[in-house]
């Protein structure tokens, strides 16, 4: 990767996008897990806790939002059908929600040892757009209203936080406040 970096801009790519590679590949790992019929694998989810960037990327590539810091970055259209995005295709974002969601109830029966994977994968879970999305989402992130009530650090501080964004994501008027509070 390292060379790719280097050699990139070399043959005028814009150096300022290159610096987006960890991060797409980041994403790129979330989404692969997410379409891997084998659920006994390590989830990236679980390994690390992914960045607002990649969140942003994998955003776009599940609902075509661009990422903040790419908008008007992107290259001109050319002539000759061109993705505008490179957001997954319908059925493939199905499988990754449906996944998502398994993989969300799975970790949430883990204890401690799947919180990272509960609190990330509950998140992710949020921006599904799909018909039946939000009333999921919101039942799950409801069930962890809990963490909300808390006042101050604590261990679930970041589930608290992931929880408020996620809800204020979904529209909730009282997340909005709970992530004021845990910001």
């Amino acid at each position: 990767m390292t060379i790719a970096r280097r050699r990139l801009p070399a043959l005028g790519a814009d150096a300022n996008l290159v610096q987006w590679l960890d991060t797409a590949m980041d994403a790129d790992r979330i989404i692969a897990a997410g379409l891997d019929s084998d659920v006994d694998a390590p989830h990236p989810l679980a390994g690390w806790v992914h960045t607002r960037d990649t969140a942003h990327m994998l955003a776009w590539a599940l609902n075509g939002t661009v990422p903040p810091a790419l908008a008007g970055r992107l290259p001109k259209p050319r002539r000759g059908p061109v993705a505008v995005a490179p957001k997954l295709a319908a059925a493939d974002r199905t499988v990754f929600f449906d996944h998502l969601r398994d993989t969300t109830e799975h970790a949430a029966t883990l204890g401690e040892p799947g919180a990272l994977l509960h609190r990330q994968a509950l998140y992710l879970a949020s921006y599904d757009r799909g018909p039946d999305a939000a009333a999921w989402t919101a039942h799950a992130l409801h069930r962890r209203r809990d963490v909300l009530a808390r006042r101050g650090w604590s261990p679930h501080w970041a589930e608290a936080r992931s929880t408020a964004t996620a809800l204020a994501h979904l529209g909730c008027p009282d997340a909005r406040q709970a992530l004021q509070v845990v910001r």
